[in-house]
């Protein structure tokens, strides 16, 4: 972690490659740097370093551990088998920390009277931090980036996971006002580019980041208790917005798929994609589903992008969803209120979204069937309880099935599959594991070797990748 306190000492300012251009005038000499005159000049770096943190190479490694996709050669094979390094976590390990909490502390310095700017900033640290809290557990945060950095700065130690997810909550609740402060925006689309600086989809989407803290820490009460708030529309999504096909401004997959690693891993043959086959007698369609449009979209061939698909150049990627918002509502309706019917209604809006055709790109005129459920459908030899399990389990597999769906190409798959496999494994989705080394499929991701080498709190030896996160035991 000394890396950041270097980059600290001589920090002026991050910025990505698509966000250069309209400011490189403020310095006469090319190679004298000069501080920035406001913050918000930052922010856009800050945005897309999240962006590779949410839909980068650890959230692929994520759908290998939970049958999205499969792993054929090189790196990407090893991953998928579980021969997972710690080396392999160091670039997103670098994008939370030297791309979105110093440059967010350096965008507080700047600008600390621009409201909504600061709850912006907040509420995408929340999201930073907040994955990387549920990949690897402990972590550093309170003492990640201090105020007076030297290179005799001691070690940032590592924060509880429960009290990390406990700031977040507080962080997040106080970024609300900031969003909420009209007197000075200064945010623009090229500044955002999640919400071109609307601070509603911020808002709505802070209530729901919220929410899926309390989910992921099992506070289903606490969380129920947010999700009224959260997204309640589609606009809201907030979502990596790609402007081109170029490299950096692009859909994040496109770039993978039509990049030298074309070919090293595929969607074909694994569980998910079988998962939506109309054809598969045990999979999720029925007389009231018809999953086809949704599974050629998020079809994943591996080697170059499908046009209009979920690999397209210009497809927006979701990052905190109105899909997710429901689920959670109607997850939490059934565990805190043991409102079966509730949670039914809330399954039906997004299966009404779904039918819309507004949820995501219909491929060449295909079939959308997303027929409400009633009550029966979960009973005892209803079309979603053939097994005769108890009716609120039937729901929530469900619902549950639904997140695993909904989530594809995000961390919700390997999140739930994680926080459900104490407690709720009838529930949980029957991904395969992906070879006979282990009974267990990875319960984290190892921390990176940059921290292990820079940070004498880090612990030794390490988790290993099958080791439960304290909120998962």
């Amino acid at each position: 972690m000394k890396t950041i306190y270097k980059i600290l000492l001589s920090f002026v300012f991050i910025m990505s490659a698509a966000s250069c251009d309209s400011y490189l005038d403020v310095n006469d000499n090319p190679n004298q740097l000069v501080e920035l005159p406001s913050g918000d000049l930052m922010l856009l770096g800050t945005l897309l370093a999240n962006a590779q943190v949410q839909q980068g190479q650890l959230a692929r490694t994520s759908m290998y551990y939970t049958g999205g996709l499969i792993g054929l050669n090189l790196v990407q094979q090893t991953l998928y088998n579980y021969d997972y390094t710690p080396g392999d976590s160091d670039a997103v390990w670098g994008h939370i920390y030297n791309g979105i909490l110093v440059q967010n502390k350096e965008i507080r310095r700047l600008s600390p009277d621009i409201g909504r700017l600061q709850g912006i900033i907040d509420v995408n640290e929340a999201l930073a931090i907040g994955t990387g809290v549920s990949l690897f557990g402990d972590i550093p945060y309170s003492t990640a980036v201090p105020d007076d950095p030297s290179l005799e700065s001691p070690d940032p130690t590592l924060d509880a996971q429960t009290d990390i997810y406990a700031s977040l909550q507080t962080l997040l609740s106080n970024a609300i006002p900031k969003l909420q402060d009209g007197s000075t925006t200064g945010i623009t689309n090229s500044q955002d580019n999640y919400f071109g600086g609307n601070a509603a989809g911020w808002i709505a989407s802070a209530y729901t980041l919220k929410a899926r803290y309390y989910l992921q820490s099992k506070q289903y009460a606490q969380a129920l208790a947010q999700v009224a708030n959260g997204i309640s529309s589609p606009a809201q999504t907030m979502a990596y917005n790609p402007t081109g096909s170029v490299d950096g401004n692009s859909n994040i997959l496109y770039n993978f798929v039509n990049s030298s690693r074309a070919g090293d891993m595929t969607g074909d043959g694994a569980f998910y994609r079988e998962l939506l086959n109309p054809a598969n007698a045990n999979g999720r369609n029925n007389a009231k589903t018809n999953e086809t449009a949704r599974r050629n979209y998020s079809y994943i061939d591996g080697d170059g992008e499908q046009a209009g698909g979920i690999d397209d150049a210009t497809t927006p990627m979701k990052l905190v969803s109105y899909e997710e918002n429901l689920l959670i509502w109607a997850e939490c309706i059934l565990r805190a209120n043991s409102d079966n019917q509730g949670a039914i209604d809330k399954l039906n809006e997004l299966r009404a979204h779904l039918a819309s055709g507004n949820a995501f790109n219909v491929l060449n005129g295909d079939p959308l069937l997303y027929d409400a459920y009633v009550l029966a459908d979960f009973s005892a030899g209803g079309m979603e309880n053939m097994d005769n399990i108890a009716v609120d389990r039937a729901i929530l597999r469900e619902i549950i099935e639904e997140r695993y769906v909904s989530g594809f190409s995000t961390y919700m798959p390997f999140n739930d599959a994680r926080r459900l496999r104490a407690g709720d494994s009838d529930v949980i989705v029957p991904f395969p594991l992906n070879n006979n080394t282990t009974t267990v499929n990875p319960q984290r991701l190892l921390y990176p070797q940059d921290g292990i080498d820079g940070n004498s709190n880090f612990p030794s030896p390490i988790p290993d990748l099958f080791t439960a996160t304290p909120v998962n035991q």
